[in-house]
C-alpha cells in the first residue's frame, strides 16, 4: 500500500470507471467520496446514467487480468453471478466477409456477463470499503478552484445547492462529461477533441435460453467491414440463461427496433443462428437502439496549466465506439496507471504525470478502432491509415484456414500481445501471399 498523501478525494461518477478509481484511491487517501447522478439502491440494474447498459458489454482479456489484480477472486464471483466462461477460439463462432474462423482452442477465455451484472459486483466491493462512501442523486455543476487548484465540485442534491471539498477530484462521469466547459469557466482552455464518427449503429435484445436450440457455441459474431460489409451481429451467453442479441448496422443501415423488423433484418446475415434465436426464444428485454457510434479523445494531456488537484479517466478522456469493446479494458487500465503512479507521485500536485501516461496507454486502441471506423468515411483518409486498412483486409481475407493468423489477430484484439505481432514474419508472409511459409522461410 503506498503512502497517505492527503486526507480526502472525491470522484464525480459511481459507473464503472468511477468505482474503480475510488478502489485504488483508497489506498491512498484517508476519505474518498463517489458523487453519482443517479439514484442508486444496493442492487440497482439499469439506470438513465448508463443508456449503454442495455447492448453488449465486451470485457478483454487484459481488463480481467487487471480487474483480477484490484478485485481479487472477481473472476469466480462473476462465475457464481451466472458469468459465461469461453475460450475464445473453441467456443467463439465468427465469421468475416472471408468465411469462418477457425474453431481451435487457444488457451485464452472471456467471461461474458451483463454492464449491469459486473457494476453491481463491483459496487458492491467498492462501498464495503472503510474509507470509501457514496452520495448519490448529485447534479454536479462545477469546479471549485482557487489559484490554480481545484478544491471541490458544487452542485445540487434534491434540489439544495451541494458543495463538497476534496485535496484530489476525479472525473469519471463518462461520455457526457462537461469537464471541458467547467475549465473553461476559470480560464482553462483544452485543444478541440479528436472525433471519429463510425457511422454504425447497433440494435440489442435480451432473451431467454432456449435449451431446445443446440447451437455448439457460446457466442457467435459477424463483423462489418467498409467498404462493403454494412451488417453484422452477435449474440452471447451471459448471465447464466440469457442471451443478448445485438445486430450491427454501417454505412447507413440500422436494424428496425419492431419485432418483425428486427428478425427480417438478422435473416440478412450468414450467421443463421442468430435468426433462429430471435424467431425461438422468448424475448427478456425491449429492444433498444444506440446510433452515432463515435470516437473521442480529449486531449487534456496537451494543456499545459492543467490545475493542480484534478484528474480525468475513463470515457470522459477517451471513449471509443463501443462496437470494438475496449471502453471497460481502458478504464482498468487507466486506473492500473492510476495506482502505479500513487506509488511515486502526489498526483494532486503533479496531475500531467497521470493524463499523459493515460495518454500513452489509449494510442493502440484508438489506432485500432479508428482505422476501422474511417473506412466508412467519404473522406480520403491519410497513407498511413489507408496502408492499415489494406493490412487489415488482407489479415481478415486469410483468417479462415490459418488458425496461427487467427491466433495472433485475437490476442492483439484482447489487448494482451502488442500490434506487432501481426507483423512478425510468420503472420506477416501469409497475410502478404495467402499462404502458410514454408519452414526454410519462416
Amino acid at each position: 500500500m503506498s503512502a497517505m498523501y492527503s486526507d480526502r478525494a472525491l470522484v464525480i461518477g459511481a459507473g464503472f470507471a468511477g468505482l474503480l478509481a475510488a478502489r485504488v484511491l483508497s489506498e491512498s487517501y484517508g476519505d474518498v467520496v463517489l458523487v453519482e447522478r443517479d439514484q442508486i439502491p444496493a442492487d440497482a440494474g439499469h439506470r438513465s446514467g448508463v443508456p449503454q447498459a442495455h447492448h453488449p458489454h465486451a470485457l478483454l482479456a487484459r481488463g480481467a487480468e487487471v480487474l483480477e489484480g484490484l478485485f481479487s477472486g472477481l473472476g469466480a464471483e462473476l462465475r457464481a453471478a451466472g458469468a459465461v466462461q469461453a475460450d475464445l477460439g473453441s467456443d467463439f463462432a465468427s465469421r468475416a466477409p472471408a468465411g469462418w474462423a477457425p474453431r481451435d482452442p487457444i488457451g485464452l477465455s472471456v467471461l461474458s456477463t451483463t454492464r449491469v451484472t459486473i457494476e453491481r459486483i463491483i459496487r458492491r466491493r467498492v462501498l464495503k470499503l472503510p474509507n470509501v462512501s457514496l452520495v448519490d442523486g448529485v447534479t454536479v455543476d462545477g469546479l471549485l478552484h482557487d489559484r490554480g487548484t481545484v478544491t471541490g465540485v458544487h452542485g445540487r442534491r434534491s434540489g439544495e445547492p451541494f458543495t463538497d471539498y476534496a485535496d484530489l477530484v476525479v472525473d469519471a462521469s463518462g461520455r457526457t462529461s462537461k469537464l471541458v466547459s467547467w475549465l473553461a469557466e476559470f480560464g482553462v482552455h483544452c485543444p478541440a477533441p479528436m472525433i471519429v464518427n463510425g457511422h454504425l449503429a447497433y440494435t440489442s435484445r435480451l432473451y431467454h435460453v432456449n435449451h431446445d436450440l443446440r447451437l455448439g457455441w457460446k457466442t457467435a459474431y459477424e463483423i462489418t467491414h467498409a467498404p462493403t460489409t454494412r451488417r453484422g451481429g452477435a449474440v452471447s451467453s451471459v448471465d447464466g440463461d440469457l442471451w443478448f442479441v445485438t445486430l450491427f448496422g454501417a454505412g447507413g443501415d440500422i436494424a428496425p427496433t419492431d419485432d418483425d423488423g428486427f428478425l427480417a433484418y438478422a435473416t440478412t446475415l450468414e450467421c443463421q443462428d442468430i435468426a433462429e434465436i430471435i424467431k425461438t426464444a422468448t424475448p427478456a428485454s425491449p429492444i433498444h437502439r444506440a446510433t452515432n457510434l463515435r470516437s473521442r479523445w480529449n486531449r487534456f494531456h496537451k494543456v499545459p496549466n492543467w490545475p493542480r488537484g484534478l484528474l480525468a479517466l475513463g470515457d470522459s478522456v477517451v471513449s471509443l465506439n463501443p462496437v470494438y469493446g475496449h471502453g471497460m479494458t481502458l478504464a482498468a487500465l487507466n486506473c492500473a496507471e492510476l495506482r502505479t503512479l500513487l506509488q511515486e507521485h502526489d498526483l494532486a500536485k503533479e496531475p500531467l504525470v497521470f493524463q499523459r501516461a493515460i495518454a500513452r496507454t489509449a494510442r493502440i486502441p484508438w489506432m485500432s478502432a479508428t482505422t476501422t471506423d474511417l473506412g466508412w468515411s467519404q473522406k480520403k483518409p491519410p497513407r498511413g491509415t489507408r496502408l492499415m486498412q489494406w493490412y487489415a483486409r488482407r489479415l481478415f481475407e486469410v483468417i479462415p484456414g490459418n488458425p496461427q493468423v487467427y491466433r495472433a489477430f485475437l490476442r492483439v484484439s484482447q489487448m494482451v500481445d502488442h500490434p506487432v505481432a501481426l507483423l512478425r514474419p510468420a503472420v506477416l508472409w501469409t497475410v502478404l501471399t495467402g499462404s502458410r511459409p514454408r519452414a526454410r522461410q519462416r
